[in-house]
């Protein structure tokens, strides 16, 4: 092989890898789940469902954001930003979060709340945590100091 012919064939192959690089790359961002910046110490997200603190990987968990309408006896009616509402059930140990540790007694109707909790068979939720009044955007964690 002449010293052409074997630049044609490095090109190729970088352009090749270069190509199989970047749609595995898209590929990867397309797939991975956005993070909800609320989850536990040791939450994860895997496959569309949350693990550790959240319960294993066939938990049907799922986040509610939305304004509270109404309280009633362990249960909170939130309104959703696309007008519906959803039923939330809470529980001895259902965790309440502000900036800091909270409670029940910190919820009132018109807070903001960001709900994350178990699935029910009638369409209600039984909520695992409440985090009260949580911020309007989820940003990335970004690297803060130190070697890039």
């Amino acid at each position: 092989m002449n010293k052409n012919t074997m630049i044609v064939v490095a090109v190729v192959l970088v352009i090749i890898a270069a190509a199989g690089g970047f749609f595995g790359g898209v590929m990867y961002q397309k797939n991975k789940a956005p993070l909800l910046g609320m989850m536990g110490q040791n939450g994860s997200r895997q496959n569309g469902n949350f693990t550790g603190r959240f319960g294993g990987q066939n938990a049907s968990f799922r986040p509610v954001r939305g304004q509270i309408l109404s309280m009633g006896n362990n249960t909170l009616t939130i309104k959703m930003s696309d007008g519906s509402t959803q039923i939330v059930v809470l529980s001895s140990s259902t965790a309440f979060m502000q900036s800091t540790k909270a409670a029940l007694s910190d919820v009132k109707t018109g807070d903001t709340v960001n709900v994350v909790g178990t699935q029910n068979s009638d369409g209600s939720l039984t909520a695992q945590d409440v985090q009260i009044n949580p911020p309007t955007q989820v940003r990335p964690m970004m690297p803060t100091g130190g070697a890039q």
